[in-house]
């Protein structure tokens, strides 16, 4: 069979010297080279990480760039491997608790996994902002989430730096799963657990700027990002060019714009969630109403 061969090592060359190294853009797509990243990395089940930082702020976080793995005795038991970009809150929290949870979602929490994902100030909860509900946890401080499928609870035992990015190992020592998704899965005679839900999976990087497309496990329906929410411009962004964008777009005033940065200016200067309680709670009740709103 004929094949078409490619050099990675000289497309990230590439992109490093053109300096288009923005989250996104290391993403390659068919347009800037004629290769996509998914013949490298195949579509990959989307989760959430749930981390504190040390003051007890929750943070969540989309990730994918993950897999579980299995050790075999005398230490056996499961692991969980990820990786996170250094400059994201969730590293943080990692390096600073050394804890997590591993949060599975489905198709019906698209939206709210593309909130977690905006570059909400941190600490302000993205739970609170995406309307999630908090899932106590048993062996680790950081909550999961009510709405997801499973929730693993993993504690840190080993790092590893990659270019700009950080390599976690973590050793599963819980997990909390829906319980009619349990008795289903139990009454299947091919208990496929997670595979017998509606994943969501990332098949694409599309559009400009790049967005996400997810897809469900059975290939029947591709879910773009919505479009209408989020930075115009760039992959994530930051907090004061997701605003600008959103006062472009309609979805908030310019007094409302005004009063946003205001509030995240006085909560970077001091995140107290106890001291500083007002400016958290009046942060995050406006960003939930805006990624809400209908325009």
């Amino acid at each position: 069979m004929e094949h078409k061969y490619f050099d990675v090592a000289e497309i990230y060359a590439d992109i490093e010297a053109k300096d288009r190294f923005d989250m996104g853009d290391i993403l390659t797509r068919y347009e800037d080279y004629g290769f996509s990243h998914r013949w490298i990395q195949p579509p990959v089940a989307c989760y959430l990480i749930s981390t504190l930082d040390g003051q007890g702020n929750g943070n969540v976080a989309p990730i994918s760039m993950g897999t579980a793995m299995w050790g075999e005795p005398a230490d056996c038991g499961w692991y969980f491997c990820f990786a996170v970009q250094n400059r994201r809150q969730t590293r943080i929290n990692l390096d600073q608790t050394k804890e997590c949870v591993v949060c599975y979602y489905d198709a019906p929490l698209a939206r709210q996994s593309w909130m977690c994902g905006l570059p909400v100030p941190h600490g302000i909860s993205e739970l609170d902002v995406a309307g999630l509900t908090p899932l106590p946890s048993r062996q680790v401080k950081a909550p999961g989430i009510a709405e997801c499928v499973s929730n693993v609870e993993v504690k840190i035992v080993d790092s590893y730096p990659l270019s700009n990015t950080t390599l976690y190992i973590g050793r599963t020592v819980g997990c909390s799963v829906q319980k009619d998704v349990l008795e289903r899965d139990i009454a299947s005679p091919y208990q496929p657990g997670l595979g017998g839900t509606s994943l969501l999976f990332e098949v694409s990087i599309t559009g400009d700027p790049s967005r996400l497309n997810y897809e469900v496990l059975d290939h029947s329906k591709v879910i773009p990002t919505d479009p209408q929410l989020g930075d115009l411009h760039r992959w994530i962004g930051n907090f004061d060019t997701w605003m600008e964008s959103e006062e472009k777009r309609g979805r908030i005033t310019a007094e409302e714009k005004g009063r946003l940065l205001a509030l995240n200016k006085s909560w970077r200067f001091d995140p107290d969630p106890r001291g500083n309680k007002a400016v958290k709670d009046e942060l995050t009740r406006m960003l939930h109403e805006i990624c809400w709103r209908e325009i």
